[in-house]
């Protein structure tokens, strides 16, 4: 389904150019003529090497579901947002801005958690899957099927990735070209009717070619307790060309696997039951939140009588080596209130990460840190109390930030 404006409006911000790096005044899009001026609620803390460039605001078709916050292309010339009951929205930047709609949902999603869509290296199009449900409950009537939904509004559907130990369940994207780590026969109990999962299985999978590379049943894994679920996974593809991925397993079970090895649990540190990590470029290093938040804060029925916030310091993300676990470093902070924390994200040229934290004095922020020392450089204020995402460019000459309803783009000096 197609949608031009003024049907639905998506204020966009426009593909990654030399003329925009260093620009002497940010671009403001969509915001209107209020009273609150973005480029100075925007503007980078402090001096660094993040510099202000443009502000989106965005407006979204209104759902009563839950909607992801917008994830940009790396080129960031077009975006998308996945509405857990209306399905995945896709958008580019053109003369006349049209919203793609393409209807479906997918049993069995966490919210907040990972999502089986990521944009491919083309930024034309996104890696996703399509799944038969039951009205309205949601319910699985089929395993998931890999397609490709372009901005142009086209999709393809991708070869099936079968096994003998049960239906597609889960897939979670490696990299932008079709690799993924697949799970078989793991969600029977979302299905209806509800059936039993007696080999299910881990394995990695190239989806453009329908090709299940490696794979190994769960109880197979040293060490690995039966009733393991994956709370969620982080992957990339080396310069050799293999997946190196880490899964989380509840309860607090991680898995380091490297394609073409043996999948062999880890000592990452992290007790909770779910947290949000990202592998560095090489496989070789984790990102690991911490998920430090404030006690209290609880209200009666009316919402007139709350508790205070009890205030918490400590580390708010660590790095670790793998597989052995090791500490490199460690963020701190102090969190006044509470906040959810999405994924972080590291630079393709390993040299940054951003992370979502908590500050003492000002709140939610994301925090632009040196990979090399774990040096918090600056800091830019989240756009947002609700769920964010964070990212880079392709080539790491910018950082970006989006919450449901702002989209801000930030250059990167030397």
């Amino acid at each position: 389904m197609r949608y031009r404006f003024p049907v639905l409006t998506l204020l966009l911000w426009s593909t990654f150019t030399a003329c925009e790096v260093g620009a002497a005044t940010p671009v403001v899009v969509g915001c209107g003529s209020g009273a609150i001026d973005p480029v100075a609620v925007y503007a980078p803390f402090g001096a660094g090497p993040l510099t202000l460039a443009k502000v989106h605001c965005l407006r979204f078709p209104l759902s009563n579901y839950p909607v992801s916050p917008p994830t940009l292309s790396l080129d960031g010339s077009a975006v998308f947002v996945f509405d857990s009951v209306n399905g995945l929205w896709l958008a580019a930047m053109e003369d006349e801005p049209v919203l793609q709609r393409f209807d479906g949902r997918v049993t069995g999603l966490i919210p907040g958690g990972d999502l089986p869509f990521a944009w491919s290296e083309d930024a034309r199009s996104v890696l996703g899957v399509r799944q038969k449900t039951s009205k309205p409950g949601g319910l699985a009537l089929g395993p998931l099927k890999p397609f490709l939904f372009s901005v142009d509004g086209t999709t393809q559907q991708l070869p099936d990735l079968l096994s003998p130990a049960g239906p597609l369940d889960e897939l979670y994207w490696a990299g932008q070209a079709g690799m993924a780590v697949a799970a078989f026969g793991t969600r029977g109990a979302y299905y209806q009717p509800e059936h039993a999962d007696p080999q299910p299985t881990i394995a990695f999978v190239n989806a453009r070619t329908g090709q299940v590379i490696q794979s190994i049943e769960k109880n197979a894994v040293p060490g690995l307790t039966g009733n393991a679920r994956t709370n969620a996974v982080a992957s990339v593809v080396g310069a050799d060309g293999r997946i190196h991925a880490l899964i989380a397993f509840s309860p607090n079970q991680w898995v380091l696997w490297v394609q073409g090895e043996r999948p062999q649990i880890v000592p990452v540190g992290v007790t909770i039951w779910r947290t949000e990590f990202a592998l560095s470029p090489d496989g070789r290093n984790v990102l690991v939140m911490k998920n430090l938040r404030a006690f209290g804060g609880n209200c009666d029925r009316s919402g007139s009588d709350c508790s205070q916030w009890t205030p918490d310091t400590g580390t708010s993300a660590e790095l670790r080596e793998l597989p052995s676990g090791r500490l490199i470093w460690s963020v701190s902070g102090t969190a006044k209130a509470s906040s959810s924390y999405g994924a972080p994200a590291i630079s393709r040229d390993g040299r940054y990460a951003l992370i979502l934290m908590l500050t003492e004095d000002r709140g939610p922020t994301a925090a632009l840190i040196s990979m090399e020392t774990g040096e918090v450089l600056q800091e830019i204020p989240s756009p947002g109390m609700s769920e964010c995402a964070i990212g880079f460019s392709r080539d790491s000459s910018a950082a970006w930030i989006s919450c449901r309803s702002r989209l801000v783009k930030y250059d990167i000096g030397p």
